[in-house]
């Protein structure tokens, strides 16, 4: 059986993702979808719209035959360290073709990979006023000739080089976005393809009847049955603060990616007495030109959940392969390589194994359902993989 793999987040699934499902098996002749979807948290450092269990089960039944749940560790991450973890699973439930969505799907990522060594070695990036993937970007930009710039082109970059690193034998097979860029905030009455940013906006605005021509029957009826986050900053804060005016600036400093004494300025904002009422206030309080928005989010859900440097690079050194569900095909391509797979693959969890191994995702699906105000589902322990 031939598989193709897609790294996803699905926040939430529509129909652009539709459409991904159906190239990936087009362009590779694939007979089996391989899905590598964040769990609970996603890149940028927010809880996912849905749960992980949820979304599995709206992309199984599109046409996905295996979700696999990228781990936390993995999955709320810069660009690079995203693509290498996503890309070491698939490589090890022995994946040799990736599609993906670019905004340049006409470049050579592998050949652009090849030449970052020689950026790498070039700059010591200590521009204080400007953030590290912008001083990389520039230098990659007068080494090649290509500006990376734009979001999933940076992901590709990203893949490319951890096909390198890893040494795994895979091709990268990039296909055009259609009708909506990444970064859109709105969508026309006659798009059926939307961004995913953009469809959270319209949610979090009430406006669920807008979604309807972009999103599959089976998205719309989740989004309206099922605990979700659409309204999580208001609870987010208040945990957040919570755990920046009572851990000291010494136990914050051990959080990880917490550089630059970054400690001091948060919690010194947080207690201000005239200090941001709000989550977006507060980020928007501690940011500077020397962090993104997207790795302030990350480093304050880091403080919330409480993960320190040491735990994070223990649980990057032994990953696994949590299989949160499959189709009869899917099940037929993991009977016949989990022999070989390169990984543990995990497909029940109980309480040892969630504080073990799994723990940093389990504590994960603790605060998700705190956000969600979802209050008796269980997102690890026990809960067997979806089967379709």
């Amino acid at each position: 059986m031939k598989a193709v793999g897609l790294i996803v987040e699905y926040n939430p699934f529509h129909n652009g993702h539709r459409y991904h499902i159906a190239q990936a098996k087009k362009v590779t002749g694939a007979d089996v979808v391989v899905a590598v979807m964040s769990g609970n948290f996603v890149q940028r450092g927010e809880p996912a719209l849905l749960d992980k269990w949820t979304r599995a089960k709206l992309a199984l039944e599109a046409g996905v035959d295996v979700v696999v749940e990228l781990p936390v560790f993995y999955a709320v991450q810069p660009s690079h360290l995203f693509a290498e973890g996503a890309v070491r699973l698939l490589a090890a439930l022995g994946i040799h073709d990736i599609v993906f969505g670019s905004e340049n799907p006409d470049i050579d990522f592998i050949s652009l990979a090849q030449q970052a060594p020689k950026v790498d070695s070039g700059q010591n990036f200590t521009n204080r006023n400007q953030t590290f993937a912008s001083s990389y970007a520039q230098q990659l930009a007068d080494t090649t000739g290509f500006e990376l710039k734009e979001p999933n082109d940076i992901l590709a970059f990203g893949y490319a080089r951890a096909v390198l690193e890893l040494q795994v034998d895979m091709r990268l097979w990039p296909i055009a976005r259609q009708q909506a860029g990444y970064h859109d905030d709105d969508f026309g009455p006659d798009q059926v393809i939307a961004s995913a940013s953009s469809i959270r906006l319209a949610l979090h605005k009430h406006k669920l009847e807008k979604i309807v021509p972009v999103v599959p029957e089976n998205t719309l009826a989740a989004v309206q049955n099922n605990a979700n986050t659409i309204d999580f900053e208001a609870s987010f804060w208040q945990l957040l603060q919570y755990r920046l005016l009572t851990d000291t600036v010494g136990q914050l400093g051990q959080v990880y990616q917490m550089a630059e004494g970054l400690e001091h300025r948060l919690a010194a904002t947080a207690a201000a007495k005239q200090g941001p009422q709000s989550y977006q206030s507060f980020i928007k309080s501690v940011k500077s030109k020397r962090y993104t928005f997207a790795r302030i989010q990350r480093t304050l859900l880091y403080t919330l959940l409480n993960i320190k440097v040491d735990q994070m690079q223990a649980a990057m050194q032994d990953p696994y392969l949590r299989i949160l569900g499959f189709t009869s095909q899917g099940q037929q391509y993991l009977n016949s390589i989990k022999r070989e797979a390169a990984l543990p693959i995990i497909s029940r969890v109980d309480m040892s194994l969630a504080k073990a191994n799994l723990r940093l995702d389990y504590k994960a699906g603790k605060v998700w359902q705190l956000l969600a105000n979802q209050a008796t589902e269980e997102q690890d322990v026990g809960h067997a993989p979806i089967q379709l």
